[in-house]
């Protein structure tokens, strides 16, 4: 219910990184996801990753769309379009969650999943672009596009400018 600047109001919190916090917002009865740095000291990484994430080469299915960026206060954040796993209850979830929540995966969606990382990681290797922390809590599952089956979105590219002789970056 908080008001941000720019007449987005919190819905709920989604969950917090070693850098930033996630928030569902809304503003004119639209969703969004805002990603905004938790420290002023983080505003670079965030700015980084939005910066990232508007370029073309990050276009993909299987990767999470920016919207624009934003400051709130003295915080660097960007928006993000929501994926749902079911729209009607704004119902946001991650491979992580849905996992700890349900345990193994059918078969069907077990396909459907690993194609979907394989196509983006694939994608991102194409582009020369690493993510640095891929895992469960750092990929959505929700619908894609106009279909009504589940797919896997990947955020969090919060490491990607990460030098790759910096082996200790990203969870363990």
């Amino acid at each position: 219910g908080d008001l941000l600047p720019g007449g987005y109001s919190v819905v709920r919190r989604l969950g917090q990184g070693a850098c930033s916090v996630a928030l569902l917002v809304e503003r004119d009865s639209q969703d969004f996801v805002l990603k905004v740095a938790n420290d002023p000291e983080n505003n670079a990484r965030v700015k980084d990753e939005a910066d990232l994430l508007s370029k073309q080469e990050m276009r993909h299915a299987c990767i999470v769309d920016l919207v624009d960026s934003l400051e709130v206060g003295q915080y660097q954040g960007f928006l993000m379009r929501p994926v749902y796993a079911e729209k009607d209850k704004r119902l946001i979830e991650t491979l992580g969650q849905r996992l700890r929540k349900e345990g193994r995966l059918h078969i069907d969606l077990l396909q459907r999943f690993g194609e979907d990382l394989l196509g983006v990681v694939n994608h991102l290797e194409e582009q020369g672009i690493p993510h640095r922390d891929i895992k469960p809590d750092n990929i959505a599952v929700g619908m894609v596009g106009r279909g009504d089956k589940l797919h896997l979105v990947l955020f969090d590219f919060s490491l990607s400018r990460t030098p790759a002789d910096n082996i200790r970056a990203g969870t363990t």
